[in-house]
């Protein structure tokens, strides 16, 4: 008769605290992404993890807590690097710069956390109230700092005052967003993928190009 195999570890064989707090959450992010927050078991992401299964109460108080921290720690990631990057600009060049940088990093750790960006738009979609005042204090000031450069990239005559920050931030957002999202189907079908360098590295120049070159401000000829 075949046994199966017991996820339950002695504390011998869970790795060192840190560690196996970074192996949950690898784990949990793959698991809530394929199942989502009622489908996934916590059984099975320590059991993937090699962990037992109280180490989540111990690190995360529960499974709530271990699905809060997976958009927390990216979050705030997010956060901290955009207001490095997002700060107001005196020239179209500098804006189209700071633009270029913000969408390089938007994608590179976008790819790198996969599982997590696609968590994200899954949620916000649905407005899960779990994760709705993580989501106001990290990803939307992310999105209201867009905002505010745009703004002041309009008294400073670089963009055209007849375009809503709003209306940018958001077309901007769901370009680099939705590339994240289909990138599968453009490396199915077309064999070019943001993974790729020379690719990603085009359709972020194309992208600058497209959006600010067409809404740079442009003097009233008399």
């Amino acid at each position: 008769m075949m046994v199966k195999k017991s996820c339950f570890f002695s504390k011998k064989e869970e790795a060192t605290s840190d560690k196996t707090k970074d192996l949950i959450l690898d784990s949990a992010r793959k698991h809530f992404c394929d199942k989502g927050y009622e489908g996934a078991s916590v059984r099975d992401i320590c059991c993937e993890a090699g962990a037992n299964v109280s180490a989540i109460k111990y690190h995360f108080g529960g499974k709530e807590g271990l699905y809060r921290e997976c958009f927390k720690i990216f979050g705030e990631s997010r956060l901290n690097s955009a207001s490095k990057i997002l700060t107001t600009a005196s020239s179209l060049d500098e804006l189209k710069l700071r633009m270029k940088l913000f969408a390089e990093d938007f994608i590179n750790e976008g790819l790198e956390n996969i599982t997590t960006t696609k968590m994200i738009c899954r949620e916000i979609e649905t407005v899960n109230p779990l994760i709705e005042d993580i989501f106001t204090d990290t990803f939307l000031k992310v999105y209201t700092t867009l905002v505010s450069v745009f703004e002041d990239a309009q008294t400073k005559k670089i963009l055209r005052n007849d375009v809503e920050p709003t209306i940018l931030a958001s077309l901007f957002f769901h370009q680099l967003t939705t590339s994240l999202r289909v990138d599968h189907v453009g490396e199915k079908y077309f064999n070019k993928t943001l993974k790729d360098k020379e690719y990603r590295d085009q359709f972020i120049t194309n992208t600058i190009s497209i959006v600010f070159d067409g809404i740079k401000f442009q003097e009233q000829k008399v």
